[in-house]
């Protein structure tokens, strides 16, 4: 019984890993980047941060156009993703290689909730009558001594 109740929770910790690997993005294609996607309600994009280099040859030395300008290339250098929720709040991941990730996070301004109507004063109760003085017990008689005790 022991070994069935291991073998099925391996199972579901296999099939719930690869259902959440299957769900991410691979980011392979950058074409889907920058188009927006809605996730439960939420919108959500990605833009890639992009850097126009110099192309330089194996020594360091820039390579040159055959007109003499230098060669240059866009390279991904990070990302920046935005993530906005239906209640209003704008959530930004800006990531930069070689850099840890800024998050920043806008909340939406909420209405002022309206105060709560007072409530009706409850009628004061009437006062209890005083309860009549109990008399006071009567003393018991003291026990006659008994013969045998000290």
């Amino acid at each position: 019984m022991k070994k069935i109740l291991m073998a099925s929770t391996a199972a579901a910790l296999v099939i719930g890993g690869m259902t959440s690997l299957s769900a991410q993005s691979t980011g392979t294609d950058g074409a889907d980047d920058a188009a927006p996607t809605e996730t439960k309600g939420a919108i959500v994009t990605r833009e890639n941060i992009e850097e126009e280099r110099d192309v330089v040859d194996e020594n360091g030395d820039p390579v040159t156009n055959p007109d003499g300008t230098t060669q240059t290339e866009t390279v991904k250098t990070g990302f920046t993703q935005t993530v906005e929720t239906p209640s209003g709040n704008v959530t930004t991941i800006t990531k930069e290689d070689g850099s840890r990730a800024v998050v920043t996070h806008e909340r939406a301004e909420r209405p002022e909730r309206a105060e709560k109507p007072e409530k009706a004063e409850k009628p004061e109760k009437p006062e209890r009558p005083e309860k009549p003085e109990r008399p006071e017990k009567p003393e018991k008689p003291a026990k006659p001594d008994r013969p045998g005790r000290p």
